[in-house]
Order: C-alpha cells, then structure tokens, then sequence
C-alpha cells in the first residue's frame, strides 16, 4: 500500500502548562507547536487597527518570549498574525515565534516560519537574522532528524517491504513513526490500531499509547498534536504567567525594606469565559515555613484574556530570609 503525502495543515500543538507556579525569585512556561495561516504578501494593504492595540500586545508577547514562557506565548503570537495581517506587526510576530520554536526545539517549524517571513518581506527589518536562523537551522536540523527526501524514501521502501511482508510488527510500528514524523496522524493511528487489534502484547507500547487513546468499545482516537493540546486546555484553562517579586518601601530607622511583592498574570487558556478566577500568593521562609498568605481577585476572564495581579506582604521576622513564593490560580467551575 503507497502512502501518498497528505496536504499539510498548519496545526496547532500544546503547550500544556501549570495554573500552580513555585519559584525562587522568577518563574517561566516551556512549551510548543501550532502554524497560522499563510498571510498575503505585504506590498496589499495593510488592515484596519485598532488604536494602538497591535503594539501593545506585540511587546506583551515579545517579553513572554524574553522571559521564556513559550507555552503562552506561542498562542498569542499566532493571534497577532490572525488579527493584524500585512502588517508590521504580524510580520516581527513571525520572528519572534520563529525564535520560541527554536527555543523549544521545534526546528522544523522555525525554519517554516522563517521562510514564510522571508517570502512576504525579503527585504523586511529582521530579513537578515531570518535568513541566518534559518541557514543554522536547517543544517542542525539535517544533522539530527530525517530530511523530507529521506523521509519519503524511506516511508515509500517501507511501504513496499510491507506488501512483500504484511505481518510484520516490526515494518508496520516502524511505518506509523515516520508517518507520525510526516505529519500523517491519520494514517499512522489506524497502522497503530491494527497492530494493538492483532497483537495485543503491542497495545501497552509506550510509544503507541501516546499516540492513540483505545476505547473499552475497541474504537481509538488518535491523540494528534492538536487533541492532546485541546486537552490541556480543558484540564487546566486557568495560568499564572509572568511571575515577578521585588522589595519596597523602606523603614525610617533602619533603612530595610519594608514590603515583599509579587506580581504577574492570569491566563484564560479556553474558549470559555471563566468566573471567580482568583490567584492565592504564598510567601515562604526558609524551612517552607509560611509567612503570609493573601488572594488576587480578578474575577471574570473571557476567552484569551490576561490579567495582571500584584500583591504586598509585610507579614515576616526578617526580610532576608525569604526564601520563595508560590502562585496558585484558581476559578469557579
């Protein structure tokens, strides 16, 4: 049986996060994949914006980026692209999710996004950086994973050593991978089905439970990218982002700082509004022991919405001895 290559959509993978952050001083979110859609070229005209609203969320997005919370940023990014297009604004969104990519190790997206930038504005402000990105790139990116070339020979060997030898395990799971790798979901989770189907010794695999969900019913779902994002999602639409302390204030006597702070904000991940969202800040000594407790009510979140939260603690024998703080998001379900 060929295996034809699908029409690639730009899809969308998961970034899963926490909504509970602990960190000692600083914190940030890992994550990555998902596409936007092909934009037309520059020289059309540029949409309609509002106010000043494509400059403000670019620098939000830009300092997610320079902070490292790829797991939010990813998302944001792509919105600006959806909902600036032709724009400048777009167009630097497209370096930078280019960079997280690449800061997560997603090369073969980076290089897309590069070469997307490249393609709308090859003269463009960060032309120069893109085409260095993307050259290092691609040659790292070569050097550790499967060319298209090669991927397609080999899936295309495999699939001819397989109608010479259909019963083997070992063909069929090797196939469903690079289908996997190809971007072929669909292909590769009913390759998988049938070797759990025909030998159940295979059906625990690791491999293969990451990447189909068997029903007691003996139907599967294949756990794509983009599912396994949307369940995430679902799990845990609430973060907390963006986490920051400092010290103010400053007694008249002894000149030690009077307060300890924390700031950030608070994410809606969903496509649903979420109420009574609240972010309860913890402030440890050394030992864990608790200095004070207090809550950041934000109250409603629409679909995408950030809030940002700020919160003072006095309540502590000695300054210097605070060791960490902890953020907890919550809402009402």
């Amino acid at each position: 049986m060929q295996y034809k290559k699908p029409n690639r959509g730009k899809g969308a993978c998961f970034l899963a996060g926490v909504a509970v952050l602990t960190v000692v001083m600083a914190a940030g979110c890992y994550t990555p994949r998902t596409m936007a859609p092909s934009p037309e070229p520059l020289d059309k005209k540029p949409s309609t914006m509002k106010g000043n609203g494509g400059q403000q969320e670019l620098s939000e997005a830009k300092y997610m980026v320079e902070h490292g919370d790829y797991t939010v940023v990813i998302p944001r990014l792509l919105q600006i692209i959806s909902n600036y297009p032709n724009s400048k604004y777009s167009l630097e969104a497209r370096y930078l999710l280019a960079v997280t990519y690449k800061e997560v190790k997603s090369y073969r997206d980076a290089i897309d996004v590069l070469n997307e930038y490249l393609r709308i504005a090859p003269e463009g402000p960060r032309a120069k950086e893109c085409k260095k990105l993307a050259s290092s790139l691609s040659e790292e990116y070569e050097q550790k994973y499967w060319t298209e070339e090669k991927l397609e020979a080999r899936i295309d060997e495999l699939s001819k050593a397989l109608q010479k030898d259909p019963q083997s395990v070992d063909l069929q799971l090797e196939l469903a991978d690079l289908l996997w790798k190809r971007g072929d979901y669909q292909n590769a989770g009913t390759m998988y089905a049938r070797v759990a189907q025909e030998h159940p010794e295979k059906a625990n695999d690791p491999l293969l439970t990451s990447r189909i969900e068997i029903m007691p019913s003996g139907q599967y779902l294949v756990l794509t990218p983009g599912e396994v994002q949307r369940r995430a999602v679902e799990k845990q639409p609430l973060v907390v982002i963006n986490l920051a302390s400092f010290r103010s204030g400053e007694d008249l006597f002894t000149r030690q700082p009077l307060y300890y702070s924390v700031t950030g904000q608070a994410v809606n991940r969903s496509d649903s509004v979420l109420y009574g969202v609240q972010v309860m800040v913890t402030l440890y000594g050394f030992g864990n022991v608790v200095y004070d407790t207090t809550t950041a009510n934000i109250g409603r979140l629409n679909p995408g919405e950030s809030r940002a939260f700020s919160v003072r603690f006095s309540n502590f024998d000695d300054i210097e001895n605070v060791y960490r703080y902890e953020a907890v998001g919550s809402f009402e379900r």
